[in-house]
């Protein structure tokens, strides 16, 4: 009896979740998917569930039905499931593939369920510089960006899913577009999984903050430093006494927020312009804020994390705020 897409996939999950939850290596793991890969397509083939193809690059596995154009391209460095250290789980709903050498831009549609939407790129090499990638639901005059800010930051470097910004409610197709741009995107085959996302039941304890380096090269010293945990609270406030010297800060979000939460930051209760994500520990990232008026004896700071996502108000982290002093 023919099955649809969504039955397909869930029997690919079920047959394949057990050994994807033991805690064994990568490599024993992929030996062992590759067996019992084709043996699954193999028997779905013979029953006339859906045509397998194989080219180079890996095996493509059309799950093409009445109106779901959908294709997803089977590969190694893009996991059918894997999980982050927070136990977030991540689901693999399609691939494409992108090469800047002989195309313009790759248009492909997907079947949503209506949780979190992540692209997880596979890249030419690690500071690669990506092309954009894009959604549109049909039917809606809008485009869905990256967020929070609009292209792949550090995810090749990171090898880190980047969200989308949400879908109205209700959707269940979305047709991303990969747009590259000439003689910036850097030459080779690119691969973007398609993902989504469920957060764990239970916030889990967020790990140690890290400690924000003494110094931002050789002019700027660290005046002061707070750190909050999310998502119990949202914000941390600075005061630092006005020395007439300039002032930075830098923000960093552990554990699985950085890059992935949108930041405000306030100087003495006026917004400023800058910096729009909370960075990944370890960045080298600050926003300058010139040298300070005399007149004023302290300056305050005061950064909110915010997003868009309900979702990650199930993920745990922390924000760290640090301001340095100095002359640049």
């Amino acid at each position: 009896m023919p099955i649809d897409q969504r039955e397909l996939r869930d029997l690919l999950d079920e047959r394949s979740s057990p050994a994807l939850d033991r805690p064994i290596p990568w490599h024993s793991l992929r030996a062992r998917t590759r067996v019992a890969r084709r043996r699954r397509l193999s028997a779905l083939a013979a029953a006339g569930t859906f045509a397998v193809a194989v080219v180079a690059g890996g095996t493509v596995v059309s799950l093409r039905g009445p109106d779901q154009p959908t294709t997803a391209n089977v590969t190694e460095k893009l996991p059918s499931r894997y999980e982050e250290s927070d136990g977030t789980v991540y689901r693999r709903l399609a691939t494409a593939t992108f090469d800047p050498a002989r195309q313009s831009s790759v248009l492909f549609e997907v079947e949503v369920s209506g949780k979190p939407v992540a692209i997880l790129p596979d890249c030419p090499s690690p500071k690669a510089a990506p092309p954009q990638v894009i959604a549109n639901v049909p039917g809606l005059d809008k485009t869905f960006t990256l967020s929070p800010a609009p292209f792949l930051m550090n995810a090749c470097e990171r090898g880190r899913a980047v969200d989308l910004q949400p879908f109205p409610a209700g959707t269940r197709t979305v047709t991303f577009t990969v747009n590259g741009s000439p003689g910036r995107t850097a030459p080779g085959e690119w691969r973007f999984g398609v993902y989504e996302w469920t957060p764990p039941s239970t916030v889990k304890p967020a790990s140690p903050p890290a400690e924000p380096p003494a110094k931002i090269g050789k002019e700027l010293n660290l005046a002061a430093k707070a750190t909050t945990t999310w998502p119990d609270s949202r914000e941390v406030t600075v005061t630092v006494p006005n020395k007439g010297l300039g002032l930075a800060v830098a923000t960093s979000c552990g554990d699985g927020l950085g890059d992935r939460l949108s930041q405000k930051v306030w100087v003495n209760g006026r917004l400023t312009k800058g910096g729009i994500d909370c960075s990944s520990p370890g960045g080298d990232g600050f926003l300058y804020l010139g040298k300070r008026l005399l007149s004023g004896k302290t300056t305050t700071i005061r950064v909110r994390l915010e997003t868009s996502i309900p979702e990650y108000l199930r993920r745990p982290g922390t924000l760290t705020v640090a301001v340095y002093a100095g002359d640049m």
